[in-house]
């Protein structure tokens, strides 16, 4: 999210990733208004060497001001919440940010709390009352947006379970691809679930979260997680499907519908 922390030179290779990759064709986009993001991302862009190699569609992100028309079968979403309740130790849903497995944001937008804030977790989300105030939307409309925009759609994210508590709603389980719940990357905590910025840092060598969180930066950066790690991830996936199929239940992964090739 928006207000981020000046980096250093050479804090962040998503510059030096994107000259490496062609320029997608895109759909058309129309511009948003976000106070908080600033035009320029956080990230930029990034390709993996394994993506090169399997010739998958490339990542080129468009700024976090554009709004993309192109809902792909593939969406990484992101929440940003605030404290309610006594010391704010509650969570609710303060904004949503969805990008499309090209990376192009698709969805961004704030959400008015239904209860009295106690704790704008300033210092996380960089959000104030007057931003929601000014630049939200009711909970209902948000909810239902989201739900429209993700239904029968694979979503990746990192820790999606906290998300979809403050949408309140679910998501069938064989179309959710959570960062913070796949092995390979549990892997790096000794089986603890791992931090995105963690995540970034081991398999993407670049950085976030430096400061303030951007909802956008992170939902790209648990794309750009999953698509490094894609086809051992949907072969998982198949596995999982046809270990249910023997027991009598219907749970597994999707076919590709985005071009990305195994």
């Amino acid at each position: 999210m928006a207000r981020h922390k000046k980096k250093t030179p050479g804090a962040s290779n998503w510059e030096k990733l994107r000259k490496t990759i062609a320029k997608p064709t895109r759909s058309k986009t129309k511009p948003i208004k976000d106070p908080i993001c600033p035009p320029s991302p956080s990230l930029e862009t990034a390709v993996t060497e394994e993506q090169t190699k399997r010739k998958s569609k490339p990542l080129l992100f468009s700024s976090p001001t554009t709004l993309s028309t192109d809902i792909t079968h593939r969406l990484a979403m992101d929440c940003e919440m605030v404290g309610v309740g006594k010391e704010g130790k509650e969570s609710e849903l303060a904004k949503v940010s969805i990008v499309n497995v090209y990376g192009d944001v698709v969805y961004n937008k704030y959400v008015i709390p239904r209860s009295h804030v106690t704790d704008y977790r300033a210092h996380i989300t960089g959000l104030t009352g007057k931003i929601l105030k000014e630049e939200g939307v009711r909970f209902k409309v948000a909810q239902a947006e989201v739900a429209e925009m993700i239904k029968d759609r694979i979503v990746i994210g990192h820790g999606l379970s906290n998300d979809f508590a403050v949408l309140e709603f679910s998501h069938p389980r064989h179309l959710i691809r959570d960062t913070s719940s796949f092995k390979p990357f549990k892997e790096i905590s000794r089986g603890n679930t791992p931090s995105l910025k963690n995540l970034v840092k081991h398999f993407l060598d670049s950085e976030v979260q430096t400061g303030v969180h951007d909802s956008v930066e992170d939902a790209r950066s648990a794309l750009l997680l999953y698509r490094k790690h894609r086809a051992a991830w949907e072969r998982s996936m198949k596995q999982k499907k046809k270990r249910a199929k023997m027991e009598g239940a219907e749970e597994g992964g999707e076919e590709d519908e985005d071009g990305l090739e195994d």
